[in-house]
């Protein structure tokens, strides 16, 4: 069959919807991905879809005429049935204009009436099991979909191509050196932990193991987090083991890196889960958020901190919100300011002991 699935939410979601790409593939369905451009830059290699298509939702006056637009391109791929993740009102408009038979959503999204299916939404689940829980019975069968719960994690592919990154650091890999990565960045600002904490935590790993090297990595979005990470570390002669790719590293080759990473550590954002898709140990940093959204690592060595306070209690105002905010809606920040990197160097250490 031909399947479409529309989604237009943040890359970290989008990541976490290749569980339901990898059940599709597996039942030999050819799949259409109708999504916004960084996640289409994201999938560009995967050869598990068979088209990728740019949703350009526009704002302002053009938002309605790229509606119409959005809805045409869907059209356009005669599909024989469309699955929707994303529940916003903008994108059920458009699903309610696209020409596909069977249109499939979950029971909370918006306009739920022009669905011609709805599935359950299930909040104590993960992200990955609501998305494959969105296609219809007989889609995926008993016995992959079985597979697929078991494995319960985003499924990605390494292309292997680290082009740019080997012309930046063109002996990194000939001397086999072992490093880790940290991930400073997020859309929300209430989601990053402070520079100043990212920068001692990455000056005790690097002090307590001589031969790691540290990549600080993100979108060019999130130079200036990496860069304000920089200039926090004070011991200067551990700079020449922290190589900063943010300003530079194309996403794909981002991924290629994660999946060669000796562990993660990166705040409550789509890096912990392109980690997880390659299964790689990571150490996710909540502050606003919490892990019961559906939103945690799923890597078999996983770890997710939230602060807590000396009698080990939660902040009475956690989680204030689902996604994050751009400022603390107490103005403390407590969740992040007051969480110390030796608690996550203590979580690291736990997590991957072989290292110290």
């Amino acid at each position: 069959m031909k399947v479409g699935i529309f989604h237009t939410a943040f890359l970290g979601d989008l990541v976490l919807a290749s569980l339901l790409i990898e059940g599709l593939y597996l039942e030999g369905h050819e799949v259409f991905l109708i999504t916004k451009k960084l996640a289409a830059q994201f999938y560009q290699e995967d050869k598990r879809l068979k088209k990728i298509v740019i949703a350009n939702k526009k704002s302002g006056f053009k938002k309605i005429s790229s509606i119409f637009e959005i809805a045409k391109n869907i059209s356009d791929l005669k599909l024989d049935i469309l699955l929707v993740p994303h529940k916003s009102i903008t994108t059920s408009l458009i699903v309610c204009l696209a020409k596909v038979k069977i249109k499939v959503g979950y029971n909370d999204t918006a306009l739920s009436m022009i669905y011609s299916e709805l599935k359950n939404f299930v909040k104590e689940k993960h992200e990955c099991l609501r998305c494959l829980d969105i296609a219809p019975e007989g889609l995926i069968s008993h016995k992959t979909n079985e597979k697929l719960l078991k494995l319960a994690r985003p499924v990605l592919t390494e292309t292997k191509n680290l082009l740019v990154f080997s012309q930046k650091n063109p002996n990194f890999f000939k001397d086999k050196k072992e490093f880790f990565i940290v991930s400073p960045g997020s859309v929300w600002a209430t989601k990053k932990y402070p520079a100043k904490h990212f920068a001692k935590l990455i000056e005790e790993i690097l002090s307590l193991n001589k031969s790691l090297f540290c990549i600080l990595a993100g979108g060019k979005q999130d130079y200036i987090d990496v860069k304000n990470v920089l200039s926090n570390i004070g011991n200067k002669l551990l700079l020449d083991r922290v190589i900063e790719t943010a300003s530079y590293l194309p996403l794909q080759e981002f991924t290629n890196l994660v999946a060669k990473a000796s562990f993660v550590i990166a705040n409550d954002s789509s890096p912990v889960h392109i980690a997880s898709g390659f299964n790689i140990p990571i150490v996710s940093i909540y502050g606003p958020t919490t892990w019961k959204f559906g939103f945690y690592p799923t890597s078999e060595k996983s770890i997710y901190i939230n602060y807590k306070d000396s009698f080990g209690n939660l902040l009475p105002c956690h989680p204030c919100s689902p996604h994050g905010t751009k400022q603390c809606p107490k103005k403390h920040f407590k969740c992040m300011e007051e969480l110390s990197p030796y608690i996550l160097l203590q979580s690291v250490k736990k997590l991957v002991p072989q290292f110290f």
